[in-house]
């Protein structure tokens, strides 16, 4: 990502407002950092065009949606078939997330399932993946800590 502009204090608020709530307008937004409401649709648009924010979306609870388990994979990988795992690894819907390792382990996969037995066909289609050589399995015992919000003010 190459951005024409850096992101100042003033774009962190506008995100930090959007991470609480997605459906903040742009003139609430303005009201509680003190600007108009179009200098923050100039800064979202910017902010969306220069990829800072890719998207706004639903967070969603999957364990609300039937998805009681989930696992974290650490996975190794055949060198040749790095980037072709990771792009198949993309398009599994039960991988929520996918790390490139360095280290033992290519990299890690964070999946969902309904109950055990769905991770653990999950598990096994991923270890059938051409190019994927091993696959060591943590089941998550608790959810400590689920966040995808980073506060910078």
């Amino acid at each position: 990502m190459v951005m024409s502009e850096e992101v100042d204090e003033l774009d962190k608020k506008i995100i930090n407002i959007l991470y609480e709530d997605g459906r903040a307008s742009f003139a609430e937004i303005g009201r509680k950092i003190g600007v108009s409401e179009n200098t923050v649709r100039f800064r979202f648009n910017r902010l969306l065009r220069n990829g800072v924010i890719r998207r706004v979306t639903a967070l969603v609870d999957h364990s609300k949606l039937g998805f009681k388990n989930s696992a974290a994979l650490m996975i190794k990988i055949e060198p040749s078939e790095l980037d072709r795992v990771l792009d198949e690894l993309k398009s599994v819907r039960e991988v929520h997330n996918i790390y490139q390792l360095s280290g033992d382990y290519d990299a890690i996969a964070v999946v969902v399932g309904y109950d055990l037995n769905h991770v653990r066909q999950v598990v096994e289609n991923i270890k059938k993946i051409k190019g994927v050589s091993s696959v060591n399995t943590y089941v998550t015992l608790r959810v400590v800590k689920a966040d995808t919000r980073y506060s910078f003010v």
